[in-house]
């Protein structure tokens, strides 16, 4: 899961003290210091779910795999290596290479500009 249990705590706070201030305005102070403890409970329980499904979203977990590796063989278990930045690595060079004028293709318009021009021009008169 994503965060801890301040994550829940502050966001049930939030709505008590958000609940307390709106109920306190129209009804007695019992009964919105209770509404506003149903509140915290209300949002202290939704927090678990939307840190869960955020964890799933940003796939982020609690233990990484190669703690859990390690835990059962003994061993410390490598990273797994990216091929493709080790690639990057040899030919700096050639990684990128500044575009240059006489790289571009000059693209032709299909249509002459003044026949187009005329085109729109009889147009809009209509």
């Amino acid at each position: 899961m994503l965060g801890t249990i301040w994550i829940n705590i502050g966001l049930g706070l939030l709505a008590f003290v958000v609940t307390l201030v709106a109920a306190g305005a129209g009804n007695v102070w019992l009964v919105s210091l209770v509404r506003a403890g149903i509140a915290f409970g209300v949002f202290f329980l939704v927090a678990f779910p939307i840190r869960w499904v955020i964890a799933l979203i940003t796939h982020t977990s609690a233990s990484p795999v190669g703690e859990a590796e390690e835990a059962v063989s003994g061993e410390p278990v490598a990273p797994l290596e990216n091929p493709q930045k080790d690639q990057e690595q040899e030919d700096p060079e050639e990684a990128f290479s500044p575009l240059s004028l006489s790289k571009m293709e000059r693209i032709q318009p299909i249509e002459d500009p003044t026949t187009v021009a005329e085109v729109v021009r009889r147009l809009s008169d209509e």
